[in-house]
């Protein structure tokens, strides 16, 4: 019997733990609403149509209201505007730094790309926070 209780609590443990990292997860990202996807999908539209100005307004708009994605891409357009898209956009002097903090670079897949990602801002936007959190 106690052979049991051994196999029993720590497959209890796992799923007690599993169910608290995604229940973290879950909380860590912002409230997915059909609106807000399709609103990131037309932007995503616009981007791949090189209907530059629509997408980063668009994209601009979804990370002031919390989309991580979103606030990656507007930040990119924002940072290498010129180099890559051959023109320019504004932003307040917040937005690229609370964009630049909504990225997910503490842990996952795309941890790795973050963390570069955010070195190559403060390389060469010095002003830019280090700091993701």
């Amino acid at each position: 019997m106690q052979h049991g209780r051994r196999i029993v609590i720590p497959s209890l443990r796992v799923a007690m733990l599993a169910g608290a990292l995604l229940a973290s997860v879950a909380a860590a990202q912002p409230p997915a609403a059909p609106a807000f996807d399709a609103a990131f999908d037309n932007a995503l539209v616009a981007y791949e149509r090189n209907h530059w100005d629509e997408a980063y307004t668009a994209l601009a708009q979804l990370a002031d209201r919390g989309h991580p994605q979103a606030a990656r891409m507007a930040l990119q357009m924002w940072r290498f505007g010129q180099k890559l898209y051959r023109m320019d956009f504004s932003a307040s002097p917040a937005q690229p730094e609370r964009w630049t903090r909504m990225w997910p670079c503490a842990s996952g897949a795309a941890a790795p790309a973050c963390t570069k990602a955010a070195y190559l801002m403060c390389t060469y936007w010095p002003g830019a926070s280090s700091s993701t959190s």
